[in-house]
C-alpha cells in the first residue's frame, strides 16, 4: 500500500474545498502551510496575500483551510497591534496570523492603529525583527523590544496593499468559480475531523527537518534573485526535502508567480467588463484595437468612461483597469494592419474574465448604445467601423466574426425590432438577433 506524502495529502484536502486560479497555486499553498511549522529555520517567512476583484472568490475559504492546517493559527479580524505583538512575542514558536478584510488596514481611510499594524506585518517578515513597545505605568515606563517574526496570511477585496507588503508576499489573485468548477461544501466540524490525521502527519514529517533544512540554500530558478529569492527560499527548501515531483513543481510555480504580470488597481470596474462585452456583442467581433475600444467606451450613452479621475479614459488607463482580471493586450490583425488590441479568446483574453465575473447575458443593454438616430459621425457619437477578425483578415475576407449574435436572425424577431427604440423601454435587454439588426444601423 502506497503511503501518501503529507504535502500530497494537504494538496488533495485543499482541492476538495476551494478552486484556486492555477495548478501553481495548489503547489504554493501546501508548501506555505508546511513552512509555518518551522518558520524559525528560515531567514524569512513570506506573506501570503490573497485579493480579488469581487467578493465570493474563495479568499476567506483559503484562510479557513489554513486555520485547520497551519501551525498555531490565529484568525485576526479586529485585533489591535498590541494584541498581535504580544501573541507573537509570548509564543515559544511563531504562530500563524490570518488577517481577513485587510481593506480596513490598508484602505485610504486607514487609522493610525491600522498603519501601526501594517508596520508590524512588514517588519515581521524577517527573522530577528522586533517592535519597540512601552511597558509600565506613567511613573515607571520602560521600552522593550518584542519579537514580531511570524507567518502571516492576508485576504482582502482588491485592497490598496503597499509595495512594501506585496514585495514580501506570494500573491494569490483569486477568482470566482465557474459554474462548471465544483467543490465540496465546507463544514468546519467534519473538515476538522478529516484533516486532523493529516496535520499530525505533516508535523511529524516537517518538524524534524528544522535542524538540517535551515543551513541549506535551495537552487533558484533562472532570474529569481534578491527579494524574490528570499520569499521563495523556505518553500523550495521544503519541496526539495519532500522529493518526488515537488522540487520540479515548486520551481515551476516559483517562476510563474515571480514573472507573472504585476499590478492591480482599486478602481477595478465590473461595469468596464460589462461595457466591453456589450461592444464586442454589438460589433460581432472576437478582437478589437485598443484605440477603438477606448473611443467606443467613451461614446457609450451615459457612460462613466468620458471622465475617469477628471479625464477621458485612455489606452493606458484601460490596460491598468483590466490588469487585475488578467486581461492583456496583444498584437492583432485588423483590416490588413497590425495593432495592439484585445481578443475574446486565448491567453490574456476577455472571455475568461467575462465568464468568471459577469452574469450570463443573451443580449445588450439598449441604454448603453450610442444614439441610433444620428445619421453622421459626431464627436459625441462617432460612427465606428466593424473590425474584422485575424482569421478573416488572413483569408482575405473582411466579414467580421460574430460573437453572441446569429448571422441570420429569425423573421419573427426582425418584424418587431422597431420596438427596441421605444423611449419608454429604458435599459431593457434585447435578444441577440435584435443586436444584430441594431448593428446594421450603426455600420450603415
Amino acid at each position: 500500500m502506497t503511503v501518501m506524502h503529507p504535502l500530497d495529502g494537504l494538496e488533495h484536502f485543499y482541492r476538495k474545498y476551494v478552486v484556486l486560479p492555477s495548478e501553481h497555486h495548489y503547489v504554493a499553498l501546501p508548501l506555505w502551510a508546511a513552512h509555518t511549522y518551522i518558520a524559525k529555520a528560515f531567514d524569512t517567512t513570506p506573506r501570503l496575500f490573497l485579493d480579488s476583484a469581487l467578493p465570493g472568490s474563495g479568499k476567506t475559504r483559503v484562510l479557513e483551510l489554513l486555520d485547520l492546517t497551519a501551525f498555531q493559527p490565529m484568525m485576526a479580524f479586529s485585533a489591535s497591534p498590541a494584541a498581535i505583538i504580544r501573541t507573537i512575542a509570548g509564543a515559544t514558536e511563531p504562530p500563524t496570523i490570518l488577517f481577513d478584510e485587510i481593506d480596513t488596514i490598508f484602505g485610504a481611510k486607514a487609522s493610525s492603529q491600522s498603519q501601526e499594524l501594517a508596520a508590524v506585518i512588514n517588519a515581521g517578515y524577517k527573522s530577528g525583527a522586533t517592535v519597540p513597545k512601552c511597558v509600565g505605568n506613567a511613573q515607571s515606563m520602560t521600552v522593550v523590544k518584542l519579537d514580531a517574526f511570524a507567518p502571516v496570511a492576508l485576504a482582502g477585496l482588491h485592497s490598496n496593499v503597499p509595495e512594501a507588503t506585496r514585495s514580501r508576499s506570494i500573491h494569490f489573485r483569486m477568482q470566482r468559480r465557474k459554474q462548471s468548477e465544483k467543490v465540496q461544501p465546507f463544514r468546519r466540524r467534519s473538515a476538522t475531523a478529516e484533516v486532523e490525521p493529516l496535520v499530525a502527519a505533516l508535523a511529524e514529517w516537517v518538524v524534524p527537518l528544522q535542524d538540517r533544512i535551515g543551513p541549506s540554500w535551495p537552487e533558484m530558478p533562472t532570474g529569481v534573485d534578491d527579494r524574490d529569492a528570499e520569499v521563495w527560499e523556505p518553500l523550495l527548501a521544503l519541496a526539495d526535502a519532500a522529493g518526488g515531483e515537488w522540487p520540479r513543481r515548486a520551481r515551476e510555480a516559483c517562476t510563474a508567480f515571480v514573472f507573472a504580470p504585476n499590478g492591480y488597481s482599486r478602481a477595478i470596474g465590473i461595469d468596464l467588463l460589462s461595457d466591453i462585452r456589450t461592444l464586442f456583442q454589438v460589433h460581432r467581433v472576437d478582437q478589437m484595437k485598443s484605440a477603438d475600444v477606448v473611443s467606443r467606451l467613451v461614446a457609450l450613452t451615459e457612460s462613466e468612461w468620458g471622465n475617469v479621475d477628471g479625464a477621458a479614459l485612455t489606452q493606458r488607463g484601460l490596460a491598468k483597469l483590466l490588469r487585475p482580471f488578467d486581461v492583456r493586450t496583444k498584437s492583432i490583425k485588423c483590416q490588413g494592419s497590425v495593432a495592439r488590441g484585445y481578443a475574446v479568446f486565448g491567453d490574456g483574453g476577455l472571455h475568461e474574465a467575462w465568464e468568471r465575473n459577469l452574469e450570463p447575458d443573451d443580449g445588450i443593454a439598449v441604454a448603453l448604445l450610442p444614439d441610433l438616430s444620428a445619421t453622421s459621425a459626431t464627436a459625441a457619437t462617432p460612427q465606428v467601423e466593424v473590425v474584422a477578425s485575424a482569421d478573416a483578415s488572413s483569408s482575405g475576407s473582411t466579414a467580421p466574426v460574430f460573437v453572441g449574435a446569429p448571422q441570420n436572425p429569425p423573421a419573427s424577431e426582425v418584424a418587431d425590432v422597431a420596438d427596441v427604440a421605444a423611449p419608454d423601454e429604458g435599459a431593457q435587454y434585447v435578444p441577440r438577433a435584435r443586436a444584430w439588426l441594431l448593428d446594421q444601423e450603426l455600420s450603415a
